[in-house]
């Protein structure tokens, strides 16, 4: 298996000791290179040198010399006897940090190397970068400094790339790289892993249109972009492709075997033969590895496991071969964990390829992507590498508005899994350093944006956003801490905007689409937001809007009437917070907590209502609960799955009886993803309540259920459920309530107990908060909807169903009002 390699320490017997850099902002060593230092360890010495000035205030000189004393900074090759050399493609990274008596060592095995151990040792004197760009630099001022070190590094992950979907815009690209460096998110292999079968097309065209049996055989006809792979000529082709690639670059670590994206396999009975698709695939990928290797030892292959090709294969996969698991669009039914044990059993060595933030999907808002939810990152990136990946490759998005924290983050546990274990105290760092007085109210800004626990976009949202900001800047004068408040105050304020944006129509719609992209191009620089995706994919999703030509993405920034690079002012940004507070009202409930001991509604002795309709369509995760009044007992319900995408496996159902103490599925059953109605039952020995939980990997899957069988879905704060088209649903209000709070997305009425509408959902997401008259409690309300709008409720039982014979409550609720 690949694996980083410690170096071995030549010189074992002598201890770390302290050594003075500096005293009173003077010098006391030089920085030592070697006469024969390569241009870039050079100019890592002298970033070195301007480092410690702005830290100390003192002028370090830089000696080209082999010198004993001083800060010895190089590689090992250039120091010997101070470390072991490694020729070893996974020993690129290391380096070693030691103190000794009239010395400081900074030994990498590479330039790259040496780079990392001057960031690292920058870090532990105070330095952070959190965030790219000057204003998220912090620089300690230490007139004095002495440092008391001895450490051998090597990373855990030997690719540590959050890359930006849609690249980076050219302001930007100096800060990205300075980012990746200081916090050491790069490479020391360079795996490529990318869709590789339409480039080999290119580069031989000719080629194929001479032998049309190299493509795919699909509904008769032979076609790009896949190939038949069983054609030994095609083989033979895309072998000698990949061996010219590392003849053209002797330095080149890989190249890609990946298949072009999308479907088109071929259909001949001979590819048939060989096996599955990703049979197929790796099939391609191992001749390619053999030939490569059999060159030139040490070559690596890359491939993901990814749609049609995610399942693991019935073959081994060659030892330099690097599969990097996608943690989205898996087919076949699997789970990341299932992917990743399979792959392992046939490959050496795997890579995650992740996706921390897509523009598209979360389009920059709060919580929205993988790389705010601190949870999902501290818990991933150790539990990926326990299971053999030591690549990382996250697409990620130029936001660090939402998920900077969540990429400086990750770029700390990537280098080393172990600081997973020290998320928080590297949190509070971020907010100490960052922020300094106005920690506190920043601890509450970061809260609203982390994925762990995401907060619904709405005006409520903005507005505690807002507020804890200007609370924040009231606690600092600090320039530097105004700076970072006012970068946040601007992403705040984009996602004011984009709310608006979204719900706006007609003519209002083209008026805030319009301002959204006029804004998110004037806050580019700060990097708050991925301003380039925004402006190149927001205007094709939205056929509501136009773009002139004059305007568009590509149209040149100087004539282009939308692009302004005028910055907005301070005064402009107190505006912002000041007019927000206004204009975003917080709601003005007080939730109440229910127990998830759910019972019966019947001893309430509800009186009999129009029957609602479930809305049992479900698309991913989705729980259902029922009673079981005597055990053992048969569940039979009955399912559809399929209905949105029939390549994603099984749609698979599980029952939990909250009586099992460990917990455990008591029972299983699988449903076909071929559209048809599917029977199945459910058994459980188990009286009392049961959770029914359905995962279909988001292809669409409807559950029947029968009348008068307990069936009820929690939607609450915490457990928020999503509904999809038409449905009626009922919930109960307890004795005494005077408010029904709770949060609305999508129209729909809201209906009393006489099925009178007593108000009306607006499509835009909100907090709503309607009276309860006298007499109206005690009984069943229900909500109405015929577009699939979500509701959870917050001041009574979160608990929804289509009748009260269907109702399960709190047990605490029945009790006291029954």
């Amino acid at each position: 298996m690949l694996r980083a390699l410690l170096f071995v320490l030549i010189v074992v017997t002598v201890q770390a000791e302290t050594i003075s850099l500096a005293e009173d902002g003077r010098a006391l060593l030089p920085i030592v290179v070697s006469p024969d230092a390569t241009a870039e360890t050079r100019r890592t010495a002298t970033e070195f040198a301007t480092m410690l000035k702005r830290i100390t205030g003192a002028e370090f000189t830089l000696a080209a010399d082999t010198a004993a004393r001083g800060i010895v900074l190089g590689t090992a090759r250039e120091f010997p006897g101070f470390v072991e050399t490694s020729a070893a493609i996974t020993d690129r990274e290391n380096y070693l940090l030691r103190s000794q008596r009239g010395r400081l060592l900074l030994i990498g095995q590479t330039p790259q190397a040496v780079d990392h151990a001057v960031w690292d040792l920058l870090h532990r004197v105070g330095f952070r970068q959190f965030f790219p760009g000057p204003i998220w630099e912090i620089v300690p001022q230490r007139r004095t400094l002495a440092v008391d070190v001895d450490v051998q590094a090597a990373p855990d992950y030997h690719a540590r790339r959050i890359w930006f979907g849609y690249g980076v815009l050219k302001e930007r690209e100096a800060v990205y790289d300075e980012w990746c460096r200081r916090n050491r998110a790069t490479s020391g292999i360079a795996l490529n892993s990318g869709h590789s079968y339409l480039a080999v097309i290119s580069r031989h065209q000719a080629e194929f249109d001479r032998h049309s049996e190299y493509l795919a055989l699909v509904g008769g006809k032979r076609q790009p972009p896949k190939f038949c792979i069983a054609n030994a000529g095609l083989r033979k082709l895309f072998v000698e492709d990949a061996l010219t690639q590392f003849a053209r670059n002797p330095a080149l670590d890989s190249v890609s075997c990946d298949p072009s994206d999308g479907g088109g396999w071929c259909e001949c009975a001979d590819c048939a033969r060989l096996g599955s698709i990703t049979d197929r695939a790796l099939l391609l990928a191992n001749e390619v590895a053999a030939a490569a290797n059999a060159v030139k030892p040490g070559r690596l292959v890359g491939m993901y496991a990814y749609s049609q090709h995610s399942p693991p294969p019935s073959l081994a996969a060659h030892p330099q071969i690097v599969v990097s698991v996608a943690t989205s669009f898996i087919r076949g039914g699997y789970t990341v964990d299932q992917l990743l044990s399979g792959w392992h059993a046939q490959a050496r060595t795997l890579g995650i390829r992740e996706y921390y933030g897509v523009n598209v999907w979360d389009r920059d808002l709060p919580g929205a992507a993988r790389g705010s939810n601190l949870a999902y990152l501290r818990t991933t990136i150790p539990h990926f590498r326990q299971n053999g990946a030591r690549f990382m490759s996250a697409e990620s998005s130029d936001n660090f508005g939402p998920n900077g924290l969540g990429y400086y983050l990750a770029a700390r546990m990537l280098w080393d899994v172990r600081e997973a274990n020290a998320v928080d105290a590297l949190t509070n760092d971020f907010l100490d350093q960052a922020f300094g007085p106005a920690r506190g109210p920043m601890a509450k800004f970061y809260r609203l944006l982390d994925g762990t626990k995401r907060q619904p976009l709405c005006d409520d949202l903005v507005g505690r956003m807002y507020r804890v900001l200007h609370d924040a800047r009231a606690l600092t004068s600090d320039v530097a801490v105004r700076a970072r408040l006012d970068e946040l105050a601007l992403y705040t304020r984009y996602v004011e905007s984009y709310l608006d944006y979204s719900f706006a129509s007609g003519p209002e719609r083209q008026a805030a689409f319009e301002q959204l992209l006029r804004f998110a191009w004037r806050i580019r620089r700060t990097g708050m937001i991925h301003a380039k995706g925004l402006w190149q994919d927001l205007p094709n999703r939205d056929k509501a809007v136009m773009v002139p030509a004059s305007a568009r993405h590509n149209a040149p920034d100087a004539a282009n009437p939308w692009k302004s690079d005028e910055p907005f002012s301070s005064e402009q940004i107190a505006g912002f917070i000041r007019d927000g507070i206004a204009r975003r009202p917080l709601f003005d409930f007080e939730p109440v907590a229910f127990s998830n001991r759910l019972v019966p509604a019947g001893p309430l002795k509800l009186p009999p209502v129009p029957r609602g309709n479930a809305g049992t369509y479900a698309r991913g995760v989705r729980d259902f609960w029922t009673w079981v009044e005597n055990a053992p007992a048969s569940i039979s319900l009955t399912g559809r799955a399929g209905l949105v995408y029939a390549d994603r496996g099984r749609a698979k159902v599980e029952l939990y009886p909250l009586a099992e103490t460990e917990l455990k599925s008591v029972a299983h059953a699988e449903i076909a993803p071929d559209k048809a109605e599917h029977a199945f039952e459910l058994r459980t020995a188990y009286p009392g309540l049961q959770r029914i939980e359905i995962s279909d990997d988001a292809q669409g899957t409807a559950i029947g259920w029968p009348d008068r069988v307990p069936m009820t879905i929690v939607s609450s704060q915490e457990q928020p459920a999503k509904f999809f088209g038409a449905w009626q649903l009922y919930f109960y209000v307890p004795r005494g309530t005077k408010v029904i709070g709770g949060f609305s997305e999508g129209s729909g009425e809201l209906l009393d107990p006489m099925q009178n509408t007593v108000h009306q959902f607006a499509a835009k997401p909100g907090y709503f908060n309607v009276p309860v008259p006298p007499g109206t409690d005690g009984k069943l309300w229900s909500f109405k909807t015929a577009a699939g709008g979500n509701r959870t409720l917050m001041t009574v039982p979160p608990c929804l169903a289509r009748d009260a014979s269907e109702l399960l409550l709190p047990a605490e609720v029945v009790e006291r009002d029954r």
